[in-house]
């Protein structure tokens, strides 16, 4: 595990725990790390998800950029292309 991703790896871990606990009671959590690990889990495709539809959005939005400077010069260059 790197050390950017450890900080989120704990923080995944330690709300999972206390979400755990806040529902089923104290040491909950500690008698059922199958329930811990899959919370941390979770979690942790949920965050990956949204980085990947926050990624998604922005080569988007660079995408449309490109295209829309593309067809400009396209429509001024078409009188050289076809004559005019």
């Amino acid at each position: 595990m790197s050390n950017q991703t450890r900080p989120a790896a704990a923080r995944h871990l330690r709300a999972a725990i206390a979400a755990i606990e806040a529902e089923f009671g104290p040491d909950y959590a500690a008698q059922n790390p199958h329930l811990v690990a899959a919370l941390v889990q979770s979690a942790t495709i949920e965050a990956a998800v949204a980085t990947g539809y926050g990624a998604h959005q922005e080569a988007l939005g660079l995408a449309q950029g490109l295209t829309s400077q593309i067809c400009e010069t396209l429509l001024r260059l078409k009188p050289k292309f076809f004559g005019g």
